[in-house]
């Protein structure tokens, strides 16, 4: 009787056993010690999952120069450069990482990957897989994550997650409505897709890229003037937004020809 109560006992300890043997989820550290570039830092981190990548880069440009000894911002650099000075960012990260955590260095390992190459975008996946394994509970990662992955439906389960648990922590998701609302339209699914971009224009009213990725949408369903509106509004939050001063070019060029035609 005593043997089994002990055994009894036992097996009651082995989940608490497990659960406090579990690695600790890590993060990239994208921090230093100078508050002006960490606070840069944030903000950057911000613009680039909303993809606006023009403001982004503006604010890690800023950060590494209050702070010399960060590496992670060069990494986003690196990203949004070519030629040399994705080398010399590409360098910089390689150089400053060293002594960082195992995501950390993951992370900078992604500029190794050969934007060339046919696999190109499976072996960035094969690392953000194994960054998420060792992250589970970064953001950034997790985001990124689940952006990577190649099955649409897996994609969307992963998003919708990270949404969810985002949501529950009081914390924007905006960003993550607006790439369910590009693979939901990707799928074919139309209400969903535009439901998901009118949630991101609620969450992130004053940046550019949910105007923008509005005025995708209306582009893509043949609506000139709606997407003319909203290409507009996201050049009059961000004067620097390359891609909706190029698209409204573009649109009043075609709306210049069709009322040439129509003379």
């Amino acid at each position: 009787m005593k043997t089994t109560l002990k055994l009894f006992l036992a097996a009651l300890l082995i989940p608490v056993v497990l659960f406090s043997q579990q690695t600790e989820s890590q993060y990239i550290e994208w921090r230093g010690n100078d508050t002006i570039a960490n606070a840069m830092v944030w903000q950057g981190i911000g613009h680039y999952m909303n993809i606006e990548n023009e403001k982004a880069y503006t604010f890690f440009e800023a950060a590494v120069a209050n702070d010399p000894s960060l590496f992670a911002p060069h990494v986003v650099l690196a990203n949004l450069s070519w030629g040399d000075k994705r080398e010399h960012h590409k360098a910089e990260a390689n150089k400053l990482v060293a002594g960082k955590n195992e995501v950390s260095q993951m992370f900078v390992s992604l500029l190794d990957v050969d934007r060339q190459a046919s696999d190109a975008a499976d072996q960035r996946r094969a690392i953000w897989k194994k960054m998420y394994e060792l992250a589970y509970d970064g953001s950034f990662v997790n985001y990124i994550y689940a952006r990577s992955r190649q099955d649409a439906k897996e994609r969307i389960m992963e998003l919708e997650k990270l949404a969810a648990k985002l949501e529950k922590a009081g914390r924007n998701n905006g960003h993550i409505h607006n790439i369910l609302g590009y693979t939901y339209y990707a799928e074919g699914d139309k209400v969903k897709a535009k439901a998901h971009l009118d949630k991101y224009l609620e969450l992130w009213p004053n940046g550019y890229n949910a105007y923008d990725s509005m005025a995708e949408y209306f582009m893509n369903e043949g609506d000139m003037e709606n997407a003319l509106a909203y290409y507009k509004e996201a050049r009059e939050h961000y004067p620097g937004a390359m891609n909706a001063a190029n698209k409204i070019k573009e649109i009043e060029a075609k709306m210049a020809d069709k009322k040439q035609i129509e003379k």
